[in-house]
């Protein structure tokens, strides 16, 4: 199975580097706690801003923007990437359980087939399922973070924006089934 995290990271390092100069390598790229999906701290001329600057007026179809933030670029990957990530994690195979986070994403998953939400906390909860995916084994950390993707919304703004994950809580649901 394809490794996307080695392939999203050695794009963007390549990007990085035409664009800004820097010599970026992939193994640079970490995953930030709370902002954006990767990050790499990067010694330009002029700083991370200008290198943000730069990066944001160049295309890169990963990525949907970047931000500078204590010497560090945050990069928000795109709409069309975790679209890509939903269809790829439609191929696994995944075996019957019974957590609690299986089921919550099964039931999300009846809204039907939809590309990912533009919202932070969806993103983020796809994301941590992936990387929990590629390590083996999915912490605490990472069941919250997809247990309450839709948590920061109450109501009405809460039932819509589960009515739109059924693509994500699909994704999901198969990374969670596989480790």
């Amino acid at each position: 199975m394809e490794d996307l995290y080695k392939t999203l990271t050695e794009a963007l390092a390549a990007w990085v580097t035409a664009v800004t100069g820097a010599h970026v390598k992939a193994a640079e790229f970490r995953v930030p706690r709370s902002e954006g999906q990767l990050s790499v701290g990067t010694f330009v001329q002029g700083g991370a801003q200008a290198a943000a600057d730069k990066l944001n007026a160049s295309l890169c179809p990963q990525v949907r923007e970047v931000r500078a933030k204590n010497g560090w670029l945050l990069f928000f990957l795109s709409d069309s990437w975790f679209d890509g990530l939903i269809r790829w994690a439609q191929g696994l195979d995944t075996r019957p359980s019974s957590s609690y986070v299986e089921n919550r994403m099964a039931i999300l998953a009846r809204k039907g087939d939809a590309p990912c939400p533009e919202s932070e906390d969806v993103r983020r909860a796809l994301w941590a399922a992936y990387l929990a995916w590629r390590r083996g084994f999915w912490r605490a950390a990472d069941e919250r973070t997809v247990l309450t993707m839709t948590h920061a919304l109450t109501g009405v703004e809460r039932i819509a924006l589960e009515n739109r994950c059924g693509g994500a809580a699909a994704a999901i649901y198969k990374l969670k089934g596989e480790v």
